[in-house]
């Protein structure tokens, strides 16, 4: 679901970009969801499992802005933290099928990526003064 979710956010989100470099982001961000609805959606076929409905039908042709590009990164990075932490990470651990569990690996992987292509561009545009990094040595002795 989350992917079905993200996928209209997203496109929605390509329609009223105003940075190129923003709606190009965005529009990549459909494809992989694209990819991975489908991948998820043919391993329920496979067991005879029914698939969710796509939502893209609540998606209007308004390209008029409601949110500024650094908003809808920021919303759209968050929703990659999400998915990787939260729904994959989850159903990753939970799932007693080395094929499933593999795929999760995979789709985390390549949400991964995308998310650090989006952290470029939020530092590009002086969004993000750079992306959250774990103390090391010295500076975490300095602190106590």
């Amino acid at each position: 679901m989350i992917n079905h979710i993200g996928r209209v956010l997203l496109t929605g989100f390509a329609q009223v970009a105003k940075s190129k470099k923003v709606r190009d982001y965005m529009l990549e961000g459909t494809r992989i969801s694209d990819g991975i609805i489908e991948d998820l959606t043919s391993i329920l076929r496979e067991d005879g499992i029914p698939a969710p409905l796509p939502w893209d039908a609540g998606v209007t042709d308004s390209t008029v802005a409601p949110f500024s590009d650094k908003l809808m990164m920021f919303h759209v990075l968050t929703l990659n933290s999400s998915g990787i932490g939260g729904a994959y990470g989850i159903s990753l651990a939970a799932s007693t099928r080395h094929d499933i569990g593999a795929k999760y690996a995979q789709i985390m992987a390549n949400v991964e990526i995308y998310a650090e292509k989006g952290t470029k561009i939020m530092m590009e545009n002086g969004w993000m003064e750079e992306p959250p990094q774990v103390l090391k040595g010295n500076k975490v002795d300095k602190m106590h």
